[in-house]
Protein backbone atom coordinates (compact mmCIF):
# COMPACT_ATOMS: atom_id res chain seq x y z
CA UNK A 1 0.00 0.00 0.00
CA UNK A 2 1.41 3.43 -0.94
CA UNK A 3 0.15 7.02 -1.09
CA UNK A 4 -0.47 6.89 -4.82
CA UNK A 5 -2.78 3.89 -4.44
CA UNK A 6 -4.67 5.67 -1.67
CA UNK A 7 -5.05 8.82 -3.80
CA UNK A 8 -6.39 6.79 -6.73
CA UNK A 9 -8.79 4.90 -4.46
CA UNK A 10 -10.14 8.16 -2.98
CA UNK A 11 -10.45 9.53 -6.52
CA UNK A 12 -12.54 6.51 -7.59
CA UNK A 13 -14.87 6.85 -4.62
CA UNK A 14 -15.34 10.61 -5.04
CA UNK A 15 -15.78 10.39 -8.83
CA UNK A 16 -18.18 7.44 -8.62
CA UNK A 17 -16.52 5.44 -11.38
CA UNK A 18 -13.09 4.38 -12.60
CA UNK A 19 -13.47 6.22 -15.90
CA UNK A 20 -14.45 9.54 -14.31
CA UNK A 21 -11.63 9.17 -11.76
CA UNK A 22 -9.17 8.68 -14.62
CA UNK A 23 -10.38 11.90 -16.27
CA UNK A 24 -10.24 13.95 -13.09
CA UNK A 25 -6.82 12.63 -12.05
CA UNK A 26 -5.44 12.87 -15.61
CA UNK A 27 -4.31 9.24 -15.47
CA UNK A 28 -5.00 6.40 -17.90
CA UNK A 29 -8.03 4.29 -16.94
CA UNK A 30 -5.93 1.14 -17.15
CA UNK A 31 -3.51 2.53 -14.56
CA UNK A 32 -6.37 3.37 -12.19
CA UNK A 33 -7.80 -0.16 -12.58
CA UNK A 34 -4.37 -1.72 -12.08
CA UNK A 35 -3.68 0.10 -8.78
CA UNK A 36 -7.18 -0.65 -7.48
CA UNK A 37 -6.68 -4.32 -8.24
CA UNK A 38 -3.25 -4.32 -6.58
CA UNK A 39 -4.73 -2.69 -3.48
CA UNK A 40 -7.55 -5.27 -3.24
CA UNK A 41 -5.06 -8.07 -3.79
CA UNK A 42 -2.75 -6.83 -1.00
CA UNK A 43 -5.61 -6.45 1.48
CA UNK A 44 -7.38 -9.63 0.40
CA UNK A 45 -10.68 -7.79 0.36
CA UNK A 46 -12.99 -6.45 -2.33
CA UNK A 47 -13.17 -2.69 -1.86
CA UNK A 48 -15.77 -1.69 -4.44
CA UNK A 49 -18.53 -3.32 -6.46
CA UNK A 50 -19.49 -2.16 -9.92
CA UNK A 51 -23.11 -1.46 -10.82
CA UNK A 52 -25.07 0.28 -13.57
CA UNK A 53 -24.75 3.65 -11.82
CA UNK A 54 -21.08 3.34 -10.95
CA UNK A 55 -19.14 1.84 -8.06
CA UNK A 56 -20.37 1.12 -4.53
CA UNK A 57 -18.14 0.76 -1.47
CA UNK A 58 -18.03 -2.53 0.33
CA UNK A 59 -17.70 -2.61 4.14
CA UNK A 60 -13.93 -3.02 3.80
CA UNK A 61 -13.84 -0.21 1.24
CA UNK A 62 -15.72 2.12 3.59
CA UNK A 63 -13.20 1.48 6.37
CA UNK A 64 -10.23 2.00 4.05
CA UNK A 65 -11.75 5.19 2.60
CA UNK A 66 -12.08 6.69 6.07
CA UNK A 67 -8.47 5.86 6.92
CA UNK A 68 -7.17 6.94 3.50
CA UNK A 69 -8.70 10.39 3.86
CA UNK A 70 -7.16 10.78 7.32
CA UNK A 71 -3.75 9.58 6.13
CA UNK A 72 -3.61 11.95 3.17
CA UNK A 73 -4.84 14.84 5.32
CA UNK A 74 -2.00 14.25 7.78
CA UNK A 75 0.49 13.98 4.93
CA UNK A 76 -0.60 17.38 3.60
CA UNK A 77 -0.48 18.86 7.10
CA UNK A 78 3.05 17.53 7.61
CA UNK A 79 4.10 19.02 4.29
CA UNK A 80 2.54 22.39 5.15
CA UNK A 81 4.13 22.53 8.61
CA UNK A 82 7.54 21.56 7.25
CA UNK A 83 7.43 24.20 4.51
CA UNK A 84 6.13 26.83 6.94
CA UNK A 85 9.02 26.17 9.31
CA UNK A 86 11.40 27.34 6.59
CA UNK A 87 9.62 30.68 6.21
CA UNK A 88 7.97 31.39 9.57
CA UNK A 89 10.23 30.92 12.61
CA UNK A 90 8.46 29.26 15.52
CA UNK A 91 9.17 27.68 18.89
CA UNK A 92 10.51 28.75 22.29
CA UNK A 93 13.38 31.24 22.55
CA UNK A 94 14.90 32.15 25.94
CA UNK A 95 16.73 35.46 26.18
CA UNK A 96 18.50 37.08 29.12
CA UNK A 97 18.86 40.84 29.63
CA UNK A 98 20.90 42.49 32.43
CA UNK A 99 18.85 44.32 35.04
CA UNK A 100 20.07 47.79 34.01
CA UNK A 101 19.19 47.23 30.33
CA UNK A 102 15.77 45.69 30.92
CA UNK A 103 13.91 49.02 31.43
CA UNK A 104 14.73 50.29 27.94
CA UNK A 105 14.79 46.98 26.03
CA UNK A 106 12.56 44.40 27.71
CA UNK A 107 9.01 45.51 26.99
CA UNK A 108 9.73 46.92 23.54
CA UNK A 109 11.48 43.71 22.42
CA UNK A 110 8.59 41.60 23.68
CA UNK A 111 6.02 43.73 21.81
CA UNK A 112 7.99 43.64 18.56
CA UNK A 113 8.47 39.88 18.70
CA UNK A 114 4.75 39.33 19.34
CA UNK A 115 3.91 41.50 16.34
CA UNK A 116 6.48 40.19 13.86
CA UNK A 117 6.77 36.54 14.96
CA UNK A 118 3.59 35.43 16.77
CA UNK A 119 4.64 31.78 16.44
CA UNK A 120 7.73 32.38 18.59
CA UNK A 121 7.18 32.02 22.33
CA UNK A 122 9.62 34.47 23.90
CA UNK A 123 10.85 33.72 27.42
CA UNK A 124 12.64 36.78 28.83
CA UNK A 125 14.70 36.94 32.03
CA UNK A 126 16.38 39.96 33.61
CA UNK A 127 18.99 39.44 36.32
CA UNK A 128 22.70 39.89 37.05
CA UNK A 129 25.08 39.60 34.12
CA UNK A 130 27.10 36.87 35.86
CA UNK A 131 24.00 34.73 36.34
CA UNK A 132 22.95 35.26 32.73
CA UNK A 133 26.37 34.00 31.61
CA UNK A 134 25.95 30.89 33.75
CA UNK A 135 22.50 30.24 32.31
CA UNK A 136 23.82 30.70 28.78
CA UNK A 137 26.60 28.17 29.46
CA UNK A 138 24.25 25.51 30.85
CA UNK A 139 21.66 25.89 28.09
CA UNK A 140 18.92 27.67 30.06
CA UNK A 141 19.24 30.63 27.67
CA UNK A 142 19.55 30.77 23.90
CA UNK A 143 20.68 34.43 23.78
CA UNK A 144 21.99 36.88 26.36
CA UNK A 145 23.16 40.47 26.45
CA UNK A 146 26.42 40.52 28.41
CA UNK A 147 29.05 43.11 29.30
CA UNK A 148 31.93 41.46 27.46
CA UNK A 149 34.19 42.91 24.80
CA UNK A 150 36.18 39.87 23.62
CA UNK A 151 35.19 36.30 22.68
CA UNK A 152 35.61 33.72 25.42
CA UNK A 153 35.73 29.93 25.40
CA UNK A 154 32.31 28.56 24.50
CA UNK A 155 30.92 32.04 23.87
CA UNK A 156 30.25 33.72 20.53
CA UNK A 157 29.76 37.48 20.80
CA UNK A 158 28.59 40.37 18.62
CA UNK A 159 29.53 43.73 20.24
CA UNK A 160 26.58 46.10 19.90
CA UNK A 161 27.42 49.32 21.72
CA UNK A 162 29.56 51.09 24.32
CA UNK A 163 27.62 52.41 27.28
CA UNK A 164 28.92 55.22 29.49
CA UNK A 165 28.41 55.13 33.26
CA UNK A 166 27.39 58.29 35.15
CA UNK A 167 27.12 59.48 38.69
CA UNK A 168 23.39 59.18 39.33
CA UNK A 169 22.09 61.48 42.04
CA UNK A 170 19.05 63.38 43.27
CA UNK A 171 21.05 66.63 43.39
CA UNK A 172 19.74 69.52 41.35
CA UNK A 173 23.20 70.30 39.96
CA UNK A 174 23.62 68.72 36.53
CA UNK A 175 27.18 69.90 35.85
CA UNK A 176 29.95 67.32 35.34
CA UNK A 177 31.53 66.05 38.54
CA UNK A 178 35.11 64.94 39.20
CA UNK A 179 35.92 61.40 40.23
CA UNK A 180 37.34 62.67 43.53
CA UNK A 181 34.03 64.40 44.31
CA UNK A 182 32.15 61.21 43.54
CA UNK A 183 34.39 59.27 45.93
CA UNK A 184 33.53 61.64 48.79
CA UNK A 185 29.80 60.88 48.53
CA UNK A 186 27.95 57.91 50.03
CA UNK A 187 27.55 55.37 47.23
CA UNK A 188 25.01 52.65 46.57
CA UNK A 189 25.99 49.55 44.58
CA UNK A 190 23.67 48.08 41.95
CA UNK A 191 24.36 44.69 43.58
CA UNK A 192 27.64 43.22 44.87
CA UNK A 193 30.08 42.22 42.10
CA UNK A 194 27.92 43.90 39.47
CA UNK A 195 29.76 45.07 36.36
CA UNK A 196 29.04 48.73 37.16
CA UNK A 197 30.37 48.39 40.71
CA UNK A 198 33.47 46.44 39.63
CA UNK A 199 34.41 48.97 36.94
CA UNK A 200 33.83 51.89 39.32
CA UNK A 201 35.91 50.25 42.07
CA UNK A 202 38.76 49.61 39.61
CA UNK A 203 38.66 53.27 38.64
CA UNK A 204 38.70 54.47 42.26
CA UNK A 205 41.59 52.11 43.08
CA UNK A 206 43.54 53.26 40.03
CA UNK A 207 43.34 56.85 41.23
CA UNK A 208 43.99 55.99 44.89
CA UNK A 209 40.54 57.09 46.05
CA UNK A 210 38.82 55.61 49.08
CA UNK A 211 35.04 55.30 48.79
CA UNK A 212 32.21 54.59 51.21
CA UNK A 213 29.68 52.04 49.96
CA UNK A 214 26.53 52.41 52.08
CA UNK A 215 24.46 49.62 50.58
CA UNK A 216 23.89 47.19 47.71
CA UNK A 217 20.53 46.90 45.98
CA UNK A 218 19.97 44.27 43.29
CA UNK A 219 16.41 45.49 42.76
CA UNK A 220 16.58 48.38 40.31
CA UNK A 221 13.33 50.02 41.41
CA UNK A 222 14.50 50.04 45.04
CA UNK A 223 17.89 51.44 44.02
CA UNK A 224 16.26 54.30 42.12
CA UNK A 225 14.03 55.15 45.06
CA UNK A 226 16.98 55.06 47.46
CA UNK A 227 18.90 57.50 45.26
CA UNK A 228 15.87 59.77 44.86
CA UNK A 229 15.38 59.88 48.64
CA UNK A 230 18.95 61.07 49.15
CA UNK A 231 20.31 57.94 50.87
CA UNK A 232 23.20 57.82 48.46
CA UNK A 233 24.45 58.15 44.90
CA UNK A 234 25.36 55.43 42.42
CA UNK A 235 27.42 54.68 39.32
CA UNK A 236 24.96 53.62 36.63
CA UNK A 237 24.26 53.88 32.90
CA UNK A 238 21.52 56.17 31.61
CA UNK A 239 19.47 53.12 30.57
CA UNK A 240 19.01 52.11 34.21
CA UNK A 241 17.08 55.34 34.76
CA UNK A 242 14.68 54.75 31.87
CA UNK A 243 11.16 54.51 33.31
CA UNK A 244 8.03 55.26 31.31
CA UNK A 245 6.00 55.92 34.47
CA UNK A 246 8.31 58.80 35.53
CA UNK A 247 7.90 58.08 39.22
CA UNK A 248 11.32 59.32 40.34
CA UNK A 249 13.33 62.32 39.19
CA UNK A 250 17.07 61.60 39.01
CA UNK A 251 20.04 63.37 37.53
CA UNK A 252 22.85 61.74 35.52
CA UNK A 253 26.08 63.71 35.99
CA UNK A 254 28.96 62.97 33.65
CA UNK A 255 32.29 62.25 35.35
CA UNK A 256 34.49 65.11 34.15
CA UNK A 257 38.05 63.81 34.38
CA UNK A 258 37.62 60.18 33.32
CA UNK A 259 35.23 58.26 31.13
CA UNK A 260 33.83 54.98 32.40
CA UNK A 261 32.55 52.74 29.59
CA UNK A 262 31.34 49.18 29.34
CA UNK A 263 30.75 47.12 26.19
CA UNK A 264 27.35 45.52 25.61
CA UNK A 265 27.46 42.41 23.40
CA UNK A 266 24.91 40.01 22.00
CA UNK A 267 26.09 36.56 23.08
CA UNK A 268 25.36 32.97 22.06
CA UNK A 269 26.57 29.63 23.34
CA UNK A 270 28.80 27.95 20.77
CA UNK A 271 27.36 24.53 21.63
CA UNK A 272 23.71 25.42 20.95
CA UNK A 273 22.40 25.38 17.38
CA UNK A 274 20.95 28.71 16.27
CA UNK A 275 17.47 27.93 15.05
CA UNK A 276 15.53 30.25 12.72
CA UNK A 277 13.59 31.43 15.78
CA UNK A 278 16.80 32.31 17.64
CA UNK A 279 18.15 34.16 14.60
CA UNK A 280 14.88 36.07 14.21
CA UNK A 281 15.00 37.14 17.86
CA UNK A 282 18.63 38.25 17.57
CA UNK A 283 17.93 40.30 14.44
CA UNK A 284 14.91 41.95 16.06
CA UNK A 285 16.97 42.86 19.13
CA UNK A 286 19.82 44.32 17.06
CA UNK A 287 17.38 46.35 15.00
CA UNK A 288 15.73 47.67 18.17
CA UNK A 289 19.07 48.68 19.72
CA UNK A 290 20.16 50.55 16.59
CA UNK A 291 16.81 52.33 16.31
CA UNK A 292 16.85 53.46 19.95
CA UNK A 293 20.38 54.85 19.60
CA UNK A 294 20.03 56.50 16.19
CA UNK A 295 16.73 58.15 17.16
CA UNK A 296 18.32 59.63 20.27
CA UNK A 297 16.08 57.69 22.64
CA UNK A 298 18.88 55.70 24.28
CA UNK A 299 21.36 58.20 25.68
CA UNK A 300 24.97 57.88 26.82
CA UNK A 301 25.84 55.20 24.27
CA UNK A 302 27.59 54.77 20.92
CA UNK A 303 27.01 51.96 18.44
CA UNK A 304 29.83 49.57 17.61
CA UNK A 305 29.93 48.88 13.90
CA UNK A 306 30.92 45.31 12.98
CA UNK A 307 34.22 46.49 11.48
CA UNK A 308 35.28 48.48 14.54
CA UNK A 309 36.96 47.05 17.65
CA UNK A 310 35.22 47.82 20.97
CA UNK A 311 36.89 50.33 23.26
CA UNK A 312 38.61 49.44 26.54
CA UNK A 313 36.57 49.67 29.73
CA UNK A 314 38.53 52.60 31.15
CA UNK A 315 39.44 55.49 28.86
CA UNK A 316 41.28 58.56 30.23
CA UNK A 317 39.69 61.89 29.41
CA UNK A 318 40.64 65.53 29.73
CA UNK A 319 40.26 67.19 33.12
CA UNK A 320 37.35 69.31 31.94
CA UNK A 321 34.59 68.61 29.42
CA UNK A 322 34.93 70.16 26.01
CA UNK A 323 32.64 73.16 25.48
CA UNK A 324 30.95 71.53 22.48
CA UNK A 325 29.79 68.54 24.52
CA UNK A 326 27.05 69.48 27.00
CA UNK A 327 26.67 67.48 30.19
CA UNK A 328 23.78 65.04 30.67
CA UNK A 329 20.69 66.78 31.90
CA UNK A 330 18.08 66.00 34.51
CA UNK A 331 15.95 64.72 31.64
CA UNK A 332 18.50 62.60 29.73
CA UNK A 333 22.21 62.16 29.11
CA UNK A 334 23.54 63.22 25.73
CA UNK A 335 24.22 60.29 23.41
CA UNK A 336 27.92 59.73 22.76
CA UNK A 337 27.24 58.80 19.18
CA UNK A 338 26.83 62.49 18.25
CA UNK A 339 23.36 61.98 16.82
CA UNK A 340 21.44 64.02 19.40
CA UNK A 341 19.07 66.44 17.77
CA UNK A 342 19.39 70.23 18.05
CA UNK A 343 16.32 70.51 20.25
CA UNK A 344 18.01 68.34 22.91
CA UNK A 345 19.95 71.45 23.98
CA UNK A 346 16.74 72.87 25.40
CA UNK A 347 15.77 69.56 27.00
CA UNK A 348 19.08 69.36 28.87
CA UNK A 349 17.82 72.20 31.07
CA UNK A 350 15.09 70.05 32.51
CA UNK A 351 15.27 67.60 35.38
CA UNK A 352 15.73 64.01 34.20
CA UNK A 353 12.72 61.70 34.65
CA UNK A 354 13.21 57.95 34.05
CA UNK A 355 11.07 57.18 31.06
Amino acid sequence: MDLRQLRYFIGIVQAGSVSRAADQLHVAQSAISYHLGALESELGRELVTRGPRGILLTEAGTILYRHAESILRHVELAKHDTMSALNVPSGLVSIGIPITLAPILGYELFVRMRSAFPQILLHMSDTKSALLREWLDNGRLDIALLFVAEPERGLAIEPLLEEELFCVTADADNAPITLADVAQRPLLMPGPRSVSQCLAQQLFDKHGLAVTWVGALDTLSALRRAIASGIGHSILPWSAMYDGERRTALNCRRIADVKLVRTVSLCFSEVIERTPAIEATALTLKSLVRELVENGIWQGVSLIEPSREPARALVPQKAAPTPTRPSPSRHRARSTNGSTRHHDAEKTKRRMHPS
